[in-house]
């Protein structure tokens, strides 16, 4: 059996939507807005994402032009963020979701 040396990607051919990329220094028309949204409001032992968007936050404000950020808590760990919650997101240039573990 004769092994190809060409990797083929399983979802066909790959077109980048470039201007569907999060934002990058340079590349930002004018002030953006990002959002945070914390999976688990009052975690019980361990890290604390809240503290840990505030980090990510300044670093954001240090790479990019950021004028506003949402940030939010679900209210339930174990179920998906509703619509109205999801709302509050519109305006953002992008979003990190997620829980510290």
């Amino acid at each position: 059996m004769e092994i190809s040396g060409e990797l083929i990607d399983p979802r066909g051919e790959v077109v980048v939507d470039h201007a569907a990329l999060a934002p990058r220094r340079g590349h930002t028309q004018g002030p953006v807005t990002i959002g945070f949204l914390v999976n688990e409001f009052n975690p019980s032992s361990g890290p604390d994402f809240t503290r840990y968007t505030e980090v990510l936050e300044r670093e954001f404000r240090h790479r990019l032009e950021v004028d506003a950020v949402v940030r939010q808590h679900k209210p339930v760990l174990s179920r998906p963020a509703g619509d109205d919650l999801l709302a509050s997101y519109r305006a953002c240039a992008g979003v990190v979701n997620g829980l510290a573990k």
